[in-house]
C-alpha cells in the first residue's frame, strides 16, 4: 500500500488567503459582514465558499460545513492543490489560468469576474495568466 504525501505550498496559501477574503469570511460586526455577520461562509467554517468537499461535515444554505477554521481553510488549499495538480475533471491545469480557475471557482463572470481576478492578482501577484499548474511548481 502506498501512501502520497500531501504537501500545500506558500503559493496555494496565498491564492487561498485572497480568496478567502474575497469570499468574504467575516465574523460578526466585521466590515465585510455586510448584515453585522457573521457571513454564511464563516458560520460554515469555510472561507473559500466550497460547494463540496470530501472534509465536509454536510451541507448548509448550498455550501459545505466544516468542523473548524482549519479544516475549511485546509479543504480549500486541498481543492486549490488538487485542480493545479491537475486532477480535476472540471480544469486542465496544463492550460487554464489563473483567470479560468476563478471563473470555475466563482462561477461568475462579466465584470463580476473582473473584479474577482483584480483582487486576487493584486493581493497575490499572480499575473492573471499564471498556468495553475505553477502553483505547485
Amino acid at each position: 500500500m502506498s501512501t502520497q504525501k500531501i504537501v500545500i505550498n506558500q503559493k496555494i496559501i496565498k491564492l487561498a488567503s485572497a480568496i478567502q477574503e474575497y469570499e468574504g469570511w467575516a465574523p460578526q460586526n466585521h466590515p465585510a459582514a455586510k448584515d453585522g455577520g457573521p457571513t454564511i461562509s464563516y458560520r460554515n467554517h469555510n472561507p473559500g465558499n466550497l460547494r463540496f468537499s470530501i472534509f465536509q461535515l454536510g451541507v448548509r444554505n448550498g455550501f459545505s460545513v466544516f468542523y473548524s477554521d482549519d479544516i475549511g481553510f485546509f479543504a480549500m488549499c486541498f481543492d486549490l492543490m488538487y485542480k493545479a495538480q491537475n486532477k480535476s475533471r472540471y480544469i486542465n491545469a496544463e492550460t487554464a489560468t489563473l483567470r479560468e480557475l476563478i471563473r470555475i471557482w466563482s462561477n461568475t463572470k462579466d465584470k463580476a469576474l473582473e473584479n474577482y481576478v483584480n483582487f486576487v492578482s493584486k493581493r497575490t501577484g499572480f499575473s492573471e495568466d499564471l498556468k495553475i499548474k505553477e502553483l505547485v511548481r
